[in-house]
């Protein structure tokens, strides 16, 4: 963290000397990635709604581990700094894979994955470039190598960064874990490549963007896929359902509505009735077919959990909205029984191994974010918050 120290300081110093400051406020601007089911086909591979037992039916055998990732920003009118973190854990050995590790933050090691995205927003000369290069843990170029500059999406970089430092995890994790294991992912097997929400922004950058996320997922599928081959049961968590629209598409429960998300689907479904207000259930699976250069296909279970046993709506507030997804080769395995045994059966909604490694990655990217406004003196009022578009 000394070095990015010394980056700002001579970036400070390049403003005192007369380089003129050029930021770019269009890049600001937000952007959502909206998962469509228009270029996929959907089917549903079971018409009824099931209901969650409490209490599951199979021994687990399999050691349980979560990834999930966490970033902040610091900025100010002269730079932009997105620092990210990771980490696979396990609540039950200890077992930690941490991005970064507290050697690589005292410099004692190389850190496991670039974590940094640092951009000067200045007329910066060679020489910054050089010392920005210098530093192993900063990432300066989107996955396909095109440099990060002032223009380009602050809400696209900190998603290809969080997106990279799972990647980098999936990758350095399929090379240690044992036989027999199961990894729960917070986010969705594949990146949503759909891009809305910059209005003022060029077909070139979008199509840029949107190459980037391909590249992406092409690693992410990758790396999911050694997993499976190693015996490691990959489930994917989506806890944001209003940008996904797959319920309406094929309209399961007979609602008669189209081109809402899958949040309100399943809110309609409670109102209406289709679906038990008591009881914790899930839809699907459904089997998304992916026609891509990916080569991969995904079951997905919507879970609709209520907060509280009554006997009628209190309020929607009341329930718990989250997709499961996983290989379509893995539907068979009994993934709702995993999930029902480190959450509902423990009193938990969402998975809490997954709850527990969110907690870690948000105290890491904490930590390392207070530390460098520490090391550069610059105030809290300069930190913010971008919430994560994937």
């Amino acid at each position: 963290m000394k070095y990015l120290a010394e980056i700002v300081r001579n970036i400070r110093e390049g403003i005192i000397e007369g380089l003129r400051v050029s930021v770019k406020e269009s890049s600001r601007k937000p952007i959502e990635l909206v998962e469509e089911a228009s270029p996929v086909q959907v089917e549903f591979y079971s018409e009824k709604v099931q209901e969650l037992q409490r209490q599951s039916s199979i021994k687990l055998d399999k050691e349980i581990y979560a990834l999930d990732s966490s970033s902040r920003v610091v900025e100010t009118p002269y730079m932009f700094t997105c620092i990210g973190a990771g980490s696979v854990f396990n609540r039950f050995t200890g077992f930690a894979l941490d991005v970064p590790s507290l050697l690589s933050i005292m410099g004692l090691e190389e850190p496991l994955c670039k974590h940094i995205v640092l951009i000067p927003e200045i007329e910066y000369s060679q020489r910054f470039t050089e010392l920005i290069s210098s530093v192993k843990s900063i990432i300066q170029s989107n996955p396909n190598n095109i440099p990060y500059t002032s223009e380009y999406n602050k809400n696209i970089i900190l998603a290809e960064l969080r997106a990279s430092i799972e990647n980098c995890l999936l990758e350095n994790f399929s090379k240690i874990v044992k036989d027999r294991a199961v990894l729960f992912v917070d986010g969705p097997t594949l990146y949503p490549e759909k891009i809305v929400g910059a209005v003022s922004t060029s077909r070139e950058m979008l199509e840029l963007y949107t190459n980037s996320i391909r590249t992406l997922n092409n690693q992410r599928a990758m790396f999911i896929k050694k997993l499976l081959v190693n015996n490691t049961l990959v489930i994917n968590i989506v806890k944001r359902l209003h940008r996904s629209y797959y319920l309406s598409t094929i309209d399961p429960l007979d609602l008669k509505i189209g081109g809402c998300s899958d949040e309100t689907y399943l809110t309609t479904a409670l109102i209406a009735g289709k679906i038990p207000s008591e009881k914790p259930v899930a839809i699907g699976p459904l089997i998304i077919r992916q026609q891509s250069e990916y080569s991969v296909n995904r079951a997905m279970w919507y879970l609709v959990i209520p907060r509280r046993i009554h006997s009628y709506i209190e309020g929607l507030g009341n329930y718990v909205f989250y997709r499961v997804e996983t290989l379509e080769d893995c539907f068979r395995e009994p993934v709702l029984e995993i999930i029902i045994q480190d959450s509902i059966q423990i009193g938990s909604f969402l998975p809490l191994t997954l709850l527990v490694v969110d907690r870690r990655v948000k105290k890491i990217s904490s930590s390392i974010t207070t530390y460098f406004l520490y090391l550069t003196g610059l105030t809290s009022e300069a930190t913010e918050h971008y919430i994560s578009i994937l």
